[in-house]
């Protein structure tokens, strides 16, 4: 088999510039593709972590109720973070709703957040 990494995950979303914002004000994601050209009517929006395109997350609108149905539950998506403990008090400091407080575990430092939408994100770093 030839799989062999995860190259984009779906978000959908209500509205794709708010949820752009977000991700790149709060989480400092790049915009890694904006092109409205690639299907008529459709907005192809992707962000990911600073300098690492290789997996983003497609922003997508939702339209469908089933679609609908699927904004902000998402399961826990975890972010690898060089200082969890400085990202969760930055992230607190801006608004981003925090589930869990920055702590010690077993594989490290870990907290988790939610997106605009109530989406799970786990920051993990090293202790």
């Amino acid at each position: 088999m030839t799989i062999n990494r995860v190259s984009h995950i779906t978000v959908y979303v209500e509205d794709q510039q708010a949820a752009c914002d977000w991700y790149v004000n709060n989480l400092d994601f790049d915009i890694v593709m904006d092109n409205s050209a690639v299907l008529p009517g459709m907005r192809w929006l992707t962000v990911s972590p600073k300098n690492n395109p290789d997996t983003q997350l497609v922003l997508h609108p939702a339209h469908s109720s089933d679609e609908k149905s699927r904004i902000g539950k998402n399961l826990m998506t975890v972010l690898s973070s060089d200082d969890c403990k400085a990202d969760m008090k930055k992230l607190e400091a801006s608004g981003v709703e925090i589930v869990d407080a920055a702590s010690e575990v077993p594989w490290g430092i870990s907290g988790i957040i939610r997106d605009l939408y109530g989406n799970p994100y786990n920051l993990v770093g090293p202790k």
